[in-house]
């Protein structure tokens, strides 16, 4: 069957501060899985395509929202150039739907598609789908079926079912439109895939890999040949604000690490990649796993950088498994604290302590990798106090040697234990789209849709911009050479931290966004 994967443009504010984008991992392995099951593939990515596209959202979405004129945009392809370079023999769309912040362009997207491609068969899957699948479909006219968590055995039986004609019924892990009362229908849940090594690899071949690496598109920092890469599956614990638990379960899969190795050494000699972002959502959990896997690349001689640029935990990164991270290419680590205060941590179920962790950085530092933690603020329940403990725990990140730091915001995610409690205290109304309208602005600073009624706008919006400055203040106090080596980065644009590229990016973004209105171009959908 002929069958044309889609990766949407981005659906931003126009004054998003975080607007990198990376290859989508995602897609790549159900693109991997189709072309193992001898099925015709192409892959249209809206984003690697044409990365420095922005088009005005001026028409009518059919959104129930106040979408204001000329401030949000999409990156990438518009609809209509993606709908011109899909064959007219098409059989089976099938779209990426990962964030629920892009919801409204997506479902937009798929119903654009379905008037023009009429014959085909239109698909969903990612996140965000798994999360909101019944409603994806009472919102569509065309979302024909939707793929439920792990997708690549999924997707490859309901291309049989398609092209034996069959009902979608006999397919597990599935949600699909009834023919006749056009309601969502679920199958039974699917059983995760076990062993790892028969999922097929990437298949990056039908990617723009040459313009993410052409435009410099990364989340990390490095200047290599970067490519996405993923070591395990699941993750074993259920923090609230996560939608991992129903999207993977709470399974966690390891590789064998020697064929992870063996999947580097392959893209390293296909596409020349000589560095390596995992993005697994919880990489190092077992210390015997990290030790056999970094032994092997040392091994190897593969001389090869390799990054963590997703939270990870620190329960097992001790200055022994850190001196071999770093012996094996590991440059760049990030750590997921969340909060400063063991109150919150209880809250949302991160089973961490911040003695342990902290002490995990100073060992990653010491062995001289750059060191980044995620940090969310604005959780329900959330007190002045909780935020001021947090505070003085990034002050202490400061003075073990964290290098960066990203306060977002919390927003709550589909299918997440938060999400589901704030729809039932009716602080979430599904009925209208304000809720995907307000996820829009989740890059934007004091825009931000808070869901804490202990502390005001004004007062988060102070705690986000003040947190940044402490961090930042005090890292420079400690290290005074870290601060002339931020202004030479910034000069030069070798940049050592994602702050430091999201800045320039930024600032690069409002100039590109300033010529394309000057030309005062036709809006695009």
């Amino acid at each position: 069957m002929n069958i044309v994967l889609i990766r949407p443009p981005r659906f931003l504010d126009k004054d998003a501060i975080n607007i990198t984008n990376t290859p989508a991992l995602g897609l790549a392995f159900i693109a991997g899985a189709l072309k193992q099951a001898g099925h015709n593939v192409s892959v249209i990515d809206a984003i690697g395509e044409s990365p420095k596209e922005f088009n005005p959202i001026s028409f009518e979405l059919n959104v129930k929202a106040n979408l204001p004129a000329n401030r949000i945009f999409t990156n990438g392809l518009s609809a209509a150039g993606i709908a011109d370079r899909i064959p007219n023999s098409v059989d089976v769309i099938g779209i990426s739907a990962m964030f629920s912040n892009n919801w409204l362009f997506d479902r937009y997207l798929i119903d654009f598609l379905g008037e023009r491609f009429q014959q085909a068969v239109i698909v969903a899957g990612g996140e965000s789908i798994t999360a909101m699948a019944e409603m994806a479909i009472d919102q569509t006219i065309h979302l024909d079926a939707c793929i439920l968590g792990e997708g690549e055995e999924t997707i490859v039986e309901l291309i049989s079912a398609i092209e034996k004609k069959e009902r979608f019924d006999q397919v597990n892990g599935l949600a699909f439109r009834d023919p006749e009362t056009g309601k969502a229908v679920f199958t039974s849940r699917r059983t995760r895939m076990k062993n790892m090594e028969e999922i097929a690899m990437p298949a990056w071949e039908y990617f723009p890999m040459d313009n993410y690496e052409k435009y410099d598109i990364k989340w990390g920092v490095t200047k290599q040949r970067s490519i996405p890469i993923m070591a395990t599956r699941g993750c074993p614990y259920s923090c609230t604000f996560c939608s991992s638990p129903q999207m993977w379960g709470t399974r966690y899969y390891m590789r064998d690490p020697e064929s992870v190795v063996n999947e580097m050494e392959y893209m390293k000699a296909k596409y020349g990649a000589t560095n390596f972002d995992f993005y697994d959502l919880t990489a190092i959990i077992k210390k015997t796993w990290i030790i056999a896997f970094t032994n092997e690349i040392i091994k190897r001689k593969l001389d090869i950088t390799w990054q963590l640029p997703v939270g990870t935990r620190s329960e097992v990164i001790d200055s022994e498994v850190t001196h071999n991270l770093y012996l094996s290419g590991c440059r760049h680590i990030v750590y997921a604290p969340e909060s400063g205060s063991p109150k919150m941590l209880k809250l949302i179920k991160k089973k961490v302590k911040i003695s342990n962790m902290l002490q995990s950085m100073r060992s990653s530092h010491e062995e001289k990798m750059f060191v980044y933690i995620n940090m969310i603020m604005a959780m329900p329940d959330e007190t002045h106090a909780d935020v001021w403990r947090t505070i003085w725990f990034l002050i202490q990140c400061s003075w073990v040697g964290v290098n960066d730091i990203s306060p977002s915001v919390f927003q709550p995610y589909p299918g997440s234990a938060l999400f589901d409690r704030l729809v039932k205290e009716k602080k979430i109304d599904l009925s209208t789209d304000d809720f995907f309208f307000e996820l829009i602005f989740i890059d934007s600073f004091g825009k931000n849709k808070y869901y804490n009624d202990l502390i005001s706008t004004g007062w988060y919006n102070f705690y986000e911009l003040f947190s940044v400055v402490v961090f930042f203040g005090t890292n420079y106090l400690f290290r005074p050479l870290r601060f002339f080596k931020t202004l030479r980065n910034l000069i030069t644009r070798n940049y050592e931290n994602r702050a430091e590229r999201s800045l320039v990016e930024y600032l690069n973004q409002k100039s590109e966004k300033l010529s394309f209105k000057s030309k005062r171009l036709e809006p695009q959908v």
